[in-house]
């Protein structure tokens, strides 16, 4: 009887045999994508790649994802260049194949649909999603960010008491309603809206933008309102607009809680009063209190490539956030890859994330995935203002 026990017990744990189970995933290997955006024409924000290879040497050397070792490939491409966006989606999905992608893709940079609707390949994104870039993905688009979005408008709540009566204008660049959502909140609160700008030209022609926002600030001047709401990404457009005209003593609220995004364009933001960012805590502060895995990450990389992240005080804001960002899009696969078990398919992963619930990820209290919820991130939004000493955002 006990013999027949032990036979049992070892036919319950008896090894599954590795197949080929989906594009990217043979018997052996998972092939992912890294689509690394050069960034260098805002920020410095060190070397992308040297900081995924340790992460993939140390899921490797702890058996890979159920059995399977990982592999990367990868591609460049220039943030201002919407072709080299599309040929770097088209040699990762079409010319090698990957299970998925990883990387910076930042709304309205390029064309994400190469990857999700034209090639259905599954994307980790570590920067904030357009609510249409949502809409086309067939569920195959999430990010390691919380809802940008969705931490203005809770910022704005906090906001109330100060908004209320006062003169506002909106300005934006997303088509997506974020502008329409904003303008109704404000007047809920009794806001009175002077002027909703939307930015009409993108980054690819920075003379032409500056001359754009140059116009709008002008215009403004003449209006003289409290507040300026910033609602995405043109924000640092228009926060080097107000710097040229020496219009800095304006309330101004921005949705990015980073220096990076803010003075992307080269604005100074010491110049400025009352600059109030929404968000979660930002990369020094999470760094300098050692929370969330930030440590254990940094550690990894200075280890493999002696960067030196998180041992600088100032100023290392565009070089520890984007490690966060590379570690937790990397703990958002693993997550997920290994709780899809050996049949690994994007439609397993994607489930496996939907019923896994709450997971570890670097730089935030948690990370979960839900069909609507495509933000990983459970962070929670707050208010925050420059410090010019620390050159960071810190809690309002």
């Amino acid at each position: 009887m006990e013999s027949d026990a032990v036979e049992s017990e070892e036919a319950d744990e008896e090894v599954v045999e590795l197949t080929a189970t989906a594009r990217g995933v043979t018997a052996d290997t998972i092939t992912l994508g890294v689509a690394i955006t050069d960034v260098t024409v805002f920020a410095d924000v060190g070397d992308i790649l040297a900081r995924y290879q340790p992460l993939v040497d140390a899921t490797n050397a702890a058996g890979g994802i159920n059995g399977r070792q990982v592999e990367i490939i990868t591609e460049q491409w220039d943030i201002l260049d919407s072709v080299a966006f599309e040929a770097a989606c088209v040699a990762l999905t079409e010319d090698n194949e990957v299970f998925l992608v990883l990387g910076f893709m930042p709304a309205g940079w390029g064309s994400i649909f190469c990857y999700t609707d034209i090639n259905e390949t599954i994307v980790i994104n570590t920067s904030d999603l357009d609510q249409q870039d949502l809409d086309m993905s067939d569920g195959r688009l999430i990010t390691t960010r919380p809802y940008q979005f969705g931490s203005l408008l809770a910022g704005l709540e906090l906001l109330r008491p100060e908004l209320e009566g006062a003169r506002v204008v909106i300005y934006g660049a997303t088509p997506d309603g974020r502008i329409e959502t904003t303008e109704e909140l404000l007047r809920s609160f009794g806001a009175e809206i002077l002027e909703v700008t939307r930015q009409q030209i993108g980054g690819e022609d920075l003379i032409a933008a500056e001359a754009e926002i140059d116009i709008h600030v002008e215009r403004w001047r003449t209006r003289n309102p409290d507040w300026i709401i910033n609602v995405d990404g043109a924000v640092a457009g228009s926060l080097q607009g107000l710097v040229r005209a020496g219009l800095t003593d304006w309330n101004i609220v921005t949705p990015a809680n980073d220096a990076p995004s803010n003075n992307a364009m080269g604005a100074d933001l010491s110049v400025f009063s009352n600059l109030i960012a929404t968000g979660e805590p930002g990369a020094e502060e999470l760094a300098a209190q050692g929370l969330y895995g930030i440590p254990e990450c940094f550690e990894v990389i200075n280890a493999a490539t002696g960067q030196g992240l998180g041992t600088s005080g100032k100023a290392e804001d565009a070089q520890a956030g984007t490690a966060i960002e590379v570690c937790a899009a990397w703990d958002v696969f693993v997550a997920l890859a290994t709780a899809a078990g050996p049949n690994l398919t994007p439609e397993s992963f994607l489930q496996a994330g939907y019923d896994l619930g709450s997971f570890p990820m670097t730089g935030s209290p948690s990370g979960s995935l839900l069909p609507d919820k495509p933000w990983v991130s459970n962070a929670q939004p707050a208010l925050f203002v420059y410090d010019t000493e620390l050159d960071a955002f810190v809690p309002r």
